[in-house]
């Protein structure tokens, strides 16, 4: 369960900005939160809204690069540069200075806290606490050049793995490669139980749908299975089923220059075809059915077999979903449906909790959202994103229209579009014409 991220001098973001998962003293939406204690409680969901290029996508972006630092930099090479490295570069002063990630999460009923900064060469920092009670506890603390500080708590190699540890590895990375106990379990939420998606094009997507192919397939009484073909048929696709088949290859002709290696891995990675199920009528009454291959589904349709597979994938393990474009070619009934799923205590009974940037004002409700689940990007005169909850706007009444108000820029994070120049433009390259 994440309890908040933030990030300093990333991309567009140059001080720091920080999303919170805790739930405000405001009142209502009773099922949008869960509780972790007798005082605090968690939002099910975050909803970012703001013009293009304010900053969402890479707000979500950087959870993603934390992911992979912890994931992968256990086996970057000696002077590798550290990937992803992105200051902001709008101000000297950030350009060449280090990124800065932070990030607090409940994993197994413990509390977490990691932070990193990192340059193009090298960690500059890391460290990880921890909550054996109510105590922050620390595990260990590490600063470029300096000798790295364990807590009486750390039990695992130490020495061993400092030495062993490259300036552009995280600890964290190595530590989880070489099995230290007391540290998997941060590791696994932020490598599993982040699901990320910052990104949802068409080559994402169509690998996902493979994914999910060979899901159905290999196991088509799996609860996965069940939910995945219910969800589907829900929502007014026309679709009666989902199935699969494996693809004949027999009659497919290669082209000559590629090994039998590349042709045997195409083939797995394409091992299965998606197929629908439609209802065939002859005037009012059902005569039959057709099956039709999900590639010739709408493109709406297709993006529903993907973002309802994560979806469901994320309700069963309890993760948090992180997307762009949410809504991408669904309609905002669809889209309000998949967000209350994660809203319904009887459907996501392990608290996955769900965070997205979206365009859709049609979902800026105080019946969907509560104003600490909604947030807004916006950059300032200087090109720098901010980022700010919809509780803290003051101002707002209990019953403000937020969809209207946000819609009008009373909110703010609205597109400023300035066509002066450009409609003077026209004109004139109309009149030298004349």
């Amino acid at each position: 369960m994440l309890l908040s991220f933030a990030v300093t001098n990333f991309r567009s973001i140059r001080e720091r900005v920080e999303l919170n998962m805790l739930k405000t003293g405001l009142k209502g939406l009773h099922s949008n939160y869960f509780d972790i204690s007798n005082k605090r409680h968690l939002l099910r969901s975050s909803a970012v809204y703001g013009p293009n290029a304010s900053g969402k996508s890479v707000f979500l972006m950087a959870i993603n690069v934390l992911e992979f630092l912890v994931e992968r930099s256990s086996g970057f090479r000696p002077d590798q540069a550290v990937e992803l490295y992105e200051p902001h570069r709008l101000e000297k002063s950030f350009a060449s200075a280090p990124v800065f990630f932070e990030i607090s999460f409940i994993s197994n009923e413990t509390q977490f806290d990691y932070s990193i900064s990192f340059s193009q060469e090298r960690i500059e920092t890391e460290e990880l606490y921890y909550y054996p009670t109510n105590t922050r506890t620390l595990l260990y603390s590490r600063y470029a050049e300096k000798e790295m500080k364990f807590g009486d708590y750390y039990k695992g190699a130490k020495k061993t793995l400092e030495k062993l540890l490259l300036p552009n590895q995280l600890f964290l990375s190595k530590a989880a490669e070489n099995n230290v106990e007391v540290l998997m379990e941060p590791y696994r939420f932020i490598t599993q139980k982040m699901m990320v998606y910052p990104f949802m094009e068409d080559y994402h997507e169509s690998s996902y749908a493979r994914l999910y192919a060979r899901r159905l397939a290999e196991d088509k009484e799996s609860v996965f299975s069940k939910r995945f073909n219910a969800l589907i048929c829900a929502v007014d696709t026309g679709i009666t089923s989902v199935s699969v088949e494996e693809v004949d290859w027999s009659g497919f002709k290669f082209p000559g220059s590629l090994s039998e290696e590349v042709k045997k891995r195409f083939q797995e990675d394409y091992k299965y075809d998606i197929k629908t199920k439609h209802t065939v009528y002859e005037g009012v009454n059902h005569v039959g059915d057709v099956i039709f291959d999900v590639h010739e589904e709408s493109s709406g349709t297709k993006s529903l077999f993907v973002i309802g597979g994560i979806i469901i994938e994320a309700l069963e393990t309890g993760s948090v979903l992180i997307v762009d474009e949410f809504e991408k070619s669904l309609h905002p009934i669809i889209t309000q449906f998949l967000i209350q799923l994660f809203h319904n205590p009887l459907v996501n009974k392990r608290n996955a909790q769900l965070i997205f940037a979206t365009h859709d004002v049609t979902q800026l409700s105080n019946d969907n959202f509560r104003r600490d689940q909604i947030w807004f990007t916006e950059k300032n005169e200087f090109g720098a994103t901010n980022l700010f909850r919809c509780s803290d706007i003051t101002g707002l009444r209990l019953g403000t229209p937020l969809d209207k108000w946000y819609a009008t820029g009373r909110l703010g994070a609205t597109p400023i579009i300035n066509d002066v120049d450009f409609l003077i433009e026209m004109q004139s390259d109309e009149q030298g014409k004349s």
